[in-house]
């Protein structure tokens, strides 16, 4: 009895690559989420170190934002249009200031990978904090 199997490679193909593909898109989506995650959290650490030459809070809160500003696109898939700055005194006694920044990643290639595979919330918000100096 003869047989033909030279199609055999093709269907077992059809049945694998759906898996295949989803973990690739999903390697692919997360990967890009994780470098926002990465690039929004130094943008957040550099702008609280810069933010300690300020005087006042005012000061600092103004250095921080112009460091955000002047450096939010050097950053690997950040969009400086979609980053927001806020700054706050925190800690015991208000000794400490922080710097929060947020970016949303809604209308970017997240929204194309989050059709594909399951992504996490599209909002970002990463803090960093600085103790006030002469302590």
């Amino acid at each position: 009895m003869l047989r033909n199997e030279a199609g055999t490679s093709a269907i077992e193909f059809a049945f694998v690559a759906p898996v295949l593909l989803l973990l690739l898109f999903g390697i692919m989506g997360y990967g890009y989420v994780f470098g926002i995650y990465h690039s929004v959290q130094q943008i957040a650490a550099e702008a609280a170190r810069s933010s300690v030459a300020g005087l006042s809070d005012a000061e600092r809160a103004q250095i921080a934002r112009d460091y955000v500003a002047a450096n939010a696109g050097a950053y690997a898939f950040i969009d400086p249009s979609k980053v927001r700055v806020r700054t706050q005194q925190t800690g015991p006694q208000q000794q400490s200031f922080e710097v929060a920044v947020s970016y949303d990643m809604t209308g970017s290639l997240y929204d194309e990978l989050s059709r594909l595979a399951a992504l996490p919330q599209p909002l970002i918000e990463r803090r960093a904090v600085v103790q006030r100096g002469g302590y």
